[in-house]
């Protein structure tokens, strides 16, 4: 959950990953319900924000989760993705209803 996470990355997470933790901090919700609540209450534009930084790391996070055996640590990381991927759905259904 959100509200358990530490304010600083771990630190063994790869630069990148590091950059991203506020974005860990904001969406990285490992409930369900609760990351969808996140997704569809956002505006388009925190969606696109949320999508257009995550997408290159998908490589970053798999290596990360892969690398530490999907640590406790590591998996907010692999929570973001999911987000992101969430985002990313909501964002193609808002634009489909236009």
């Amino acid at each position: 959950m959100l509200h358990d996470l530490p304010s600083d990355p771990p630190d063994d997470a790869p630069r990148e990953l590091k950059d991203v933790w506020p974005l860990v901090c904001s969406w990285a919700e490992s409930d369900d319900v609760g990351r969808g609540r996140l997704v569809d209450s956002a505006r388009d534009e925190e969606l696109r924000a949320l999508v257009d930084a995550v997408n290159p790391l998908y490589p970053a996070i798999n290596a990360y989760l892969d690398e530490t055996g999907d640590a406790e640590r590591a998996v907010p990381y692999g929570d973001l993705a999911q987000a992101a991927m969430e985002a990313q759905l909501e964002l193609d259904r808002r634009t489909a209803k236009i």
